[in-house]
Order: C-alpha cells, then structure tokens, then sequence
C-alpha cells in the first residue's frame, strides 16, 4: 500500500518532554538518553520543532534526512538540530542509541553568556552542515560534558548557593565546545561584538520565523533598522551569501519538502508558501531549481 504523504508537522518541546517523561525542574533545558523505540518518531515526520537539540549517537545507526539531505547516523556522530530544519526520519537499527541534550531559545538567550552564547550558536545552526564525525576521545568529551550537565540538571531542586548559575555555565561551555568541534570541518569562525555579525545573527532568526510572510530584503531591513545594502553586505562578509540568496534557500527548501512529502496541490503549495500565485511559484522554482514544481514532484 502506498504511504500517506504528509505536511510537515511541528513538534514542541512539551509534546516531547509527555512523551519521554522528561523531568521539568528546569523548564527548557533538557538531559536525557534514548533508545530505538523512543528515537522513532516516524509517526510524525517530517517534522520541525519549536526547540533545538545536540544528540550524540552512542550505539547502532539511524537514517535520517535534514533538509531534504540524507544521513545515515553511527556511533560517534554528532548533529546539531536547529528549530528551522525540516527532518524526517527512516530506519533506526534496534541496537540504537544516543545521549541528547534538548533546549529552548528562551534558555539559549538567558544562559550563563547569553551574547556570546548565542552567537555561537546562530553561527553553528546557519552556517555548518548538522552532522560531524568524531573519534573516541572527542565523543567521549562531550559525553562527559552531557553528563555533568545532566547530573546538574538532577540536583537543580538542591537550594544550593549559584545552583542556576553554575548550571548556566556548564550549558555554555558545551556549546561552545561543539563549536570548537565543528570548526575542525569549516572556515574558523571568531565570536566577537561587531555590529556587522549581530546584525546577521538577528537576521538569521527573522528569517527562520518569518520567510513565509516575508521575502524582500527591505522588509528585514526595516525590522533592523538598517539599509538592505548594509544587510546585505553583512551577510556576504560573514556566510559567502547574500541575504536575498538566505532567504530563497529557505523557501526552496520548504518548497521541496511539501513536493516531496505532501499531498497539496502544487497551487496550494503556492499559497502556503504566500506567493501571489501558482505561475509566480513556478518561475521561483525553476529559477532556482532548474525544472518546475510538477517536473520536480514527478522526480521526486
């Protein structure tokens, strides 16, 4: 029988905290191990989330699409899931297993160095690509940093003196420690103050929220209150693209997820997307995908 296609979905971090039985103490920041049966979520793929997770697969292997790209997931991968990224996962081998750390972008925001923590963090979910392979001694770092943080996040109720806010610190230095790590694979990337990177920071999370509504550079400009020949220039500097060019890879890439894996009418599809029209979409499309939308589908 033919599998239903599907929209894509939007998983919260409440529904997935019920689910697994996550311990609240610490609304938004979340330790936990997981295992074949609780790492299928195929009931709900594709999916998105109003969260973002580090997970460390620690046994077996796991496929997995991330952005329409397809990974398959074993022992010491690393990968960095980000709220925008569409994911949609396949096969899990029952000997799978993986250490997770999930949390919100209000924790992200209020954590211990809450700038440079975050500008961190934008780097890594804009710029690399989610997976990265690790040897031994590296995975066996971050497992004993998830750890700590874990056992932290266990003992959050002890009214203990700088309990929040050692904890902070020790979520920080995780961060920053998987970017260290993924900055083996790409251009180094200094976190610092300058105007230029907070603009496309800032940027960056508009887009990820608003590329449906908002497809001009001049409308982020303006929330920005700067020049769209000031933002683009940024974010050329700092990701090699501009922002027009940020903002059309987000809409192809929603583009081609609900082709791919929904049952919406090419016209509907235009519409979910707020194009004026089918024919508009399609030009969009084509432009930068070479072939139409029903070409496309069809090859799919």
């Amino acid at each position: 029988m033919k599998k239903k296609k599907q929209t894509i979905e939007n998983l919260t971090i409440d529904l997935l905290r019920s689910r697994l039985d996550l311990d609240t103490t610490c609304n938004g920041l979340y330790v936990f191990d997981t295992d074949a049966q609780e790492m299928d979520t195929s009931g709900i793929s594709p999916y998105r989330s109003d969260h973002n997770s580090v997970h460390l697969i620690t046994g077996g292997q796991v496929n997995v699409k991330v952005n329409l790209l397809e990974y398959t997931l074993k022992k010491n991968d690393l990968v960095l899931f980000t709220a925008n990224m569409v994911r949609h996962f396949g096969t899990v081998t029952p000997d799978c297993t993986s250490i997770n750390l999930l949390f919100s972008n209000d924790y992200l925001l209020s954590s211990a160095l809450p700038s440079k923590t975050a500008e961190a963090f934008d780097y890594l979910s804009g710029i690399i690509d989610p997976v990265v392979s690790l040897r031994d001694d590296q995975s066996d770092l971050v497992v004993t940093q998830l750890n700590a943080l874990g056992t932290r996040l266990r003992h959050a109720r002890a009214n203990t003196f700088y309990s929040e806010d050692i904890l902070r610190h020790l979520f920080s230095a995780l961060i920053f420690e998987v970017g260290a790590l993924y900055q083996r694979f790409e251009k180094p990337y200094v976190v610092s103050g300058h105007r230029k990177e907070y603009v496309v920071h800032q940027f960056l999370k508009l887009v990820t929220k608003k590329f449906k509504e908002e497809k001009s550079v001049q409308a982020y400009a303006d929330m920005l209150n700067i020049t769209p020949k000031y933002l683009t220039t940024a974010t050329r500097e700092l990701t090699g693209r501009t922002a027009g060019e940020l903002i059309d890879e987000m809409l192809v890439v929603e583009a081609k997820v609900l082709l791919n894996e929904s049952g919406m009418p090419i016209a509907h599809i235009a519409e979910a997307l707020n194009f004026s029209d089918q024919f508009v979409f399609s030009k969009f499309f084509k432009k930068h995908c070479g072939q139409n939308p029903s070409t496309y589908r069809r090859s799919a």
